[in-house]
């Protein structure tokens, strides 16, 4: 399946993703942790993790269903210290982690998950970012993208001013 390891992925795509998760639990229970640590936080906060993934995508919902959606969630952070601990990452401050929050007020307001994604907010961040570049000269163009970028974004705050009168 991942004959060359996961570190080597720079993008992963939902095929991958899925792969990832129905291998990524049997990986951590046999984890050698340094120093002695006790494991079983690791692989509570992996299962909690994948729990709330797997009962996210439901292709429908009960209050019960959700109620367990929020316990995934909260028991993963319960648990997600561990990685602090150990020094695999330094915070959690990620907009796609704090996005999961909101999962079942959403899905409680506009029905299932099966139609979210992310694409929309990357895809305007690859435009910007290309349409930045070249209105650079290709030398040091990060000052020059972010110019850009600042410019633009007056404008749009000028026009928004504009319109509202």
């Amino acid at each position: 399946m991942f004959l060359k390891g996961l570190s080597i992925l720079s993008r992963v795509s939902g095929h991958e993703h899925k792969k990832i998760c129905s291998i990524l639990l049997g990986l951590v229970v046999d984890l050698p942790v340094p120093d002695g640590w006790d494991s079983s936080r690791i692989i509570k906060s992996v299962h909690a993790l994948l729990d709330f993934v797997y009962l996210a995508q439901y292709q429908s919902h009960t209050m019960e269903s959700i109620d367990r959606l929020q316990k995934s969630l909260a028991a993963f952070h319960d648990h997600k210290a561990i990685f602090l601990d150990l020094g695999v990452r330094k915070n959690f401050d990620l907009p796609k982690l704090h996005s999961l929050t909101h999962y079942a007020s959403s899905i409680r307001l506009f029905g299932t998950t099966d139609n979210y994604n992310t694409e929309q907010s990357e895809r305007l961040h690859i435009d910007l970012t290309k349409d930045a570049y070249r209105a650079t000269n290709r030398k040091d163009e990060y000052p020059q993208m972010m110019v850009w970028l600042e410019r633009r974004e007056k404008v749009q705050w000028h026009a928004a001013l504009i319109n509202r009168k």
